[in-house]
């Protein structure tokens, strides 16, 4: 089913594609070049920066832009730590991180659909395999601008979006993996975020200083109790299950300062009613700040929120409230081509196992690392300190550069062991997209 979804769907870009340039061409050609100066202006990083997939056709009435895309980031790290029984462990990873592929269709002056797909699986750090191959969608959805068609007057823009869509959960969740200012978010943002992706429909107004966001979406994972599919369409979940809330607001106060505000609620009842629950938690929210200062600047952002209670947490350790903060200063050494990076997280819950490590990658060293099956809880704990320094080196932008960082961890895991999980993890990421 998902070969034969990705078979339409490819066939429906080209379609498209050979629709939008059947009209006559909206540039004239550019002139040949001289005889061995082919290549004498070309810059290769101003090409990679200016979105060299897009195709613009404004005058036609069916397709008025195409835009492809795609991103390739690769990781590798080094974990060496103590666990909650006195064990030394240590394991390296290498690890393809994301390979993704995908394009936006702007259509009928006031609609657009943006398909990307993922295009590697490696889940070799818990043990499994890697896999280049079509895995699934990363994002699928429609946009329909409500400014453009209604002409709403007071608003700067006004869109309704429906579909399978990237899921916030504060500042570092709502920034590209791409921009991320260390190799991986930190823990307490991937409690909120967990890389869901839920189908749904939000609209996002913009006014100004303001821009709001709200949404309803499904929890439902468009699979059946079994694993299999349900017959949804490709990418997107049913609505056969709970519902999950979100509301955003930043606030651009000046040109140096952004803030940020958001809260999300999640009514699906996973253990009792059966059903679907992309998200751990019942609720949280998140407050955040961007500050610029000259050459550096610093982001900070606090957490707070409920697991749940015995209707979503079959184990009593792991309910209860939750909270956090993050604070990531930075500084460029070399302006837009050298940056240091410090971040401090800390989570903390009020039930033994409330917050947990990222899955990568001291917590992986339950799985395929070298230790012991409980060697560090499971990453599970009620107080986790983190703290990263690191180096991004820009060869183009966000666009293509490298990142070195160096995390040390103090997980405390009350009746597990000694009770506390300490390690310290050497990482390496290369980032690109276009």
């Amino acid at each position: 089913m998902k070969y034969q979804t990705t078979q339409v769907t490819a066939a429906l870009l080209c379609g498209l594609s050979s629709l939008a340039l059947a009209g006559d061409p909206v540039v004239e050609p550019a002139p040949a070049a001289e005889s061995g100066s082919m290549f004498a202006d070309f810059n290769f990083c101003d090409w990679l920066s200016s979105k060299p997939g897009t195709v613009k056709i404004p005058d036609n009435p069916w397709v008025q832009s195409l835009v492809f895309e795609g991103r390739y980031h690769w990781n590798a790290a080094y974990v060496d730590g103590e666990g909650t029984n006195g064990q030394d462990f240590s394991e390296d990873y290498t690890d393809a991180r994301r390979f993704r592929l995908g394009g936006k269709i702007g259509f009928l002056n006031y609609f657009s659909y943006k398909g990307v797909v993922n295009m590697v699986d490696d889940q070799r750090f818990n043990g499994g395999e890697l896999d280049y191959d079509y895995i699934d969608f990363d994002e699928s959805y429609f946009t329909f601008d409500m400014l453009k068609a209604f002409n709403f007057g007071g608003l700067d823009a006004l869109t309704a979006n429906f579909g399978r869509i990237k899921w916030h959960g504060g500042l570092e969740a709502r920034t590209s993996s791409n921009a991320l200012l260390t190799v991986e978010r930190s823990a307490i943002s991937n409690k909120l975020y967990q890389s869901a992706r839920p189908t749904g429909l939000f609209v996002n107004a913009v006014k100004g200083q303001w821009n709001v966001i709200a949404g309803i979406y499904s929890t439902d994972e468009g699979t059946d109790e079994t694993g299999a599919d349900d017959g949804n369409v490709e990418g997107w979940g049913g609505w056969n299950d709970g519902l999950m809330y979100n509301a955003e607001v930043i606030y651009s106060a000046t040109e140096d300062l952004r803030l940020g505000w958001e809260f999300i609620y999640n009514n699906a009842d996973e253990r009792f009613a059966n059903e679907d629950s992309l998200l751990d938690y019942r609720w949280a929210t998140t407050v955040s700040a961007e500050y610029a200062i000259g050459n550096g600047g610093v982001n900070v952002e606090g957490f707070y929120g409920d697991n749940g209670g015995a209707e979503m947490q079959s184990n009593a350790a792991r309910r209860g409230n939750f909270w956090g903060f993050v604070a990531t200063p930075y500084y460029w050494i070399v302006p837009a081509k050298l940056q240091a990076v410090v971040q401090y997280a800390y989570a903390g819950a009020e039930e033994n196992q409330g917050i947990r490590m990222n899955s990568r990658y001291v917590r992986a060293t339950n799985y395929g690392g070298g230790g012991s099956p409980n060697v560090v809880n499971g990453g599970r704990g009620d107080s986790l300190h983190t703290i990263y320094a690191g180096l991004n080196y820009l060869v183009c932008g966000d666009n293509l550069k490298f990142q070195l960082g160096a995390e040390y961890a103090h997980l405390e895991t009350p009746n597990a062991g000694d009770g506390d999980v300490e390690a310290l993890t050497w990482m390496f990421g290369f980032r690109s997209f276009f």
